[in-house]
C-alpha cells in the first residue's frame, strides 16, 4: 500500500496553464484514480520537482529511462529471462517461485 502524505497550504495562488487536451483528460483520470483533485495532482507534482532540484525527463522512446532500457535489453541478450503466453501464466509462474 501507498501512503501519500501533503499539507494544504492556505496561501494557494491562482495559476492558469495550458496543456494538450488529451494529456490533462488523461492526468484529470490519473488525479482521479488516486483520489487527487487535478489541482492536488499538480501541486504534488511540482513540489516533488521543487525537493528534488528538477524533473527527470531523460525517456527513451518506449517511455523509459535509458537506465532501465539498458537492463531490458542486457537481460534479453543474456536470455536472462522467460517468456509466457498470458499475464495470468506469468502470475502463476511468479507465485509458485517466489522466493
Amino acid at each position: 500500500m501507498i501512503y501519500l502524505c501533503y499539507t494544504l497550504d492556505i496561501h494557494m495562488t491562482p495559476t492558469t496553464i495550458r496543456l494538450e487536451n488529451d494529456i490533462k483528460k488523461k492526468a484529470q483520470k490519473l488525479a482521479d484514480l488516486i483520489g487527487f483533485s487535478f489541482s492536488d495532482l499538480v501541486n504534488v507534482l511540482l513540489k516533488k520537482a521543487v525537493r528534488d532540484g528538477g524533473v527527470d525527463l531523460r525517456l527513451t522512446e518506449n517511455g523509459f529511462t535509458p537506465e532501465f532500457e539498458d537492463s531490458i535489453l542486457k537481460t534479453h541478450k543474456e536470455g536472462n529471462y522467460e517468456e509466457f503466453e498470458s499475464i495470468d501464466e506469468m502470475i502463476k509462474h511468479a507465485k509458485k517461485n517466489k522466493a
